[in-house]
């Protein structure tokens, strides 16, 4: 997928209104699938799993733990689906899954890092950039999960080689 693709989705996942999906608790990786098989945006379920959290004002504790705790989240399944990879496929491809990942969640945060350098320009930092960074960040990791299932589909069926 080419940098300007991701960060193309990155930016668009940022400013669209999740409210347009319903809201309900689905597994990311379904998700991700349906949207696969669909041909749609796998990016929406980044919103879809996050969505609960624009019940809250911008620069509420509420709002801003509740965008910590998807980020945490979506590290967590980041966490679980490389240890599928490394139990399931080769050793060099799970190197390379954890080479991308890393890159990919480098790049994603880097884009958070820019956003709220921007907002600094134009004002003091409050709770409201506090709460805008908390979303970015849990969108930046969930959208490096979306990357890593879309990458990895199907490694569940290969079967890593026989140790010698």
């Amino acid at each position: 997928m080419p940098h300007r693709f991701v960060s193309s989705l990155f930016v668009a996942s940022l400013v669209l209104w999740p409210g347009l999906v319903a809201a309900q608790e689905e597994n990311p990786a379904d998700c991700i699938q349906e949207q696969r098989e669909a041909g749609a945006p796998a990016a929406d379920c980044v919103n879809r799993a996050q969505e609960r959290c624009l019940q809250y004002p911008l620069g509420t504790e509420a709002g801003i733990a509740c965008y910590l705790e998807a980020k945490d989240r979506w590290g967590a399944r980041i966490t679980e689906r490389m240890e599928t990879i490394r139990q399931t496929a080769p050793e060099e491809i799970a190197a390379i899954a954890g080479i991308e990942v890393k890159y990919d969640l480098k790049a994603n945060l880097n884009q958070c890092d820019r956003m709220e350098e921007l907002s600094l320009v134009r004002q003091d930092p409050d709770q409201g950039t506090v709460h805008i960074r908390a979303r970015c960040e849990a969108t930046a990791v969930g959208l490096a999960y979306v990357k890593l299932v879309l990458q990895s589909g199907g490694i569940e069926a290969q079967t890593p080689p026989a140790a010698e």
